[in-house]
């Protein structure tokens, strides 16, 4: 098959999307990535168009795209996602293992040319029913590491919203109070795999994300400090794939030093309510099997039920 590889333009953003969602559909992903998604790259701190993204176009149509999805930190790890895929009528015509050439290479450059030594790894996310993503992520080295799984909670079965922890308020989200809650998330994330801290123009990016609701998430706080997080979100065009009005659990955090006192379960008990007053259906949200906090038990005594299931891969550079 005769193709090429080139950056992304600014122009070419409705025609990734477009095809992003063609290779969801045909792979029964049951989500849809809004276009506001891919027209976010262009204030993206991290992204540079032209030396992190590629498309592959043949015949003056666009049959793959991937991109560079890498944070810069000086703690705990440098790592880099490769995001992408191929339309489903050109697969196994040699596009594939070319665009993951090309992020593997240029993946391990950018992590390679960070400061420090801390460990570097190349990482990919897929479903596990993705098989033939997998084998195409093994033929370049990158070995399961981590399984993870995405839960849902039908929220007509919920409880009433208990009483407040003790010596714990549970308060809707508050924007003079987003540093403390970025400085929370962080230590309360800090022993987690894979996830080293957020600075502040990445804590700033992800808070005006599309889908993002900060209406509808909450702050757990001991006198005046921010002891525990819960940013929420919704995304709309998933409805018309799932059947359901989901609420997302973007991230629920508790600092070390105030876990086992409740604060997690009044956090989602306040989401919960939350949801259900605006109209949502569900409650949805993601979890390492192996998270270190007891954070899957919790989900499962609170009703949550396996939806998915996730694997990632890594190869060390």
């Amino acid at each position: 098959m005769d193709f090429a590889l080139r950056p992304v333009v600014a122009a070419d953003l409705p025609a990734v999307h477009a095809l992003c969602r063609s290779i969801e559909i045909a792979d029964g992903i049951a989500y849809a990535s809004p276009l506001e998604e891919f027209q976010e790259w262009g204030r993206d701190p991290n992204l540079d168009l032209a030396a992190d993204t590629r498309v592959a176009e043949a015949g003056g149509e666009l049959v793959a795209w991937g991109r560079i999805w890498h944070r810069p930190s000086d703690e705990q790890e440098q790592r880099a996602f490769l995001i992408g895929g191929v339309s489903a009528n050109n697969r196994g015509r040699g596009v594939g293992r070319a665009l993951l050439g090309w992020q593997v290479a240029r993946a391990s450059e950018r992590l390679r040319g960070s400061a420090g030594m801390l460990p570097r790894y190349v990482r990919v996310w897929a479903y596990d029913f993705q098989e033939s993503a997998h084998r195409l992520f093994a033929r370049f080295g990158l070995e399961p590491v981590r399984w993870g799984e995405e839960l849902l909670l039908d929220l007509s079965g919920t409880a009433a919203r208990p009483p407040d922890p003790e010596g714990v308020r549970i308060v809707a989200w508050d924007p003079a109070r987003s540093e403390q809650a970025r400085l929370a998330q962080n230590e309360a994330f800090r022993d987690h795999w894979g996830t080293p801290p957020l600075d502040a123009t990445v804590w700033a990016h992800d808070l005006t994300a599309h889908g993002n609701r900060p209406d509808l998430s909450f702050l757990a706080l001991d006198g005046d400090q921010v002891v525990g997080v819960c940013m929420n979100a919704h995304h709309p065009g998933d409805e018309a794939v799932t059947g359901r009005r989901d609420g997302w659990i973007g991230r629920v955090s508790v600092v070390r030093s105030h876990r086992g006192r409740g604060i997690a379960s009044a956090l989602l008990s306040a989401s919960h309510q939350a949801f259900r007053a605006a109209g949502f259906t569900h409650a949805t949200l993601g979890v390492d099997r192996d998270n270190p906090t007891g954070a899957y038990a919790l989900y499962e005594r609170l009703g949550y039920r396996t939806l998915t299931r996730t694997i990632v891969r890594q190869l060390t550079v």
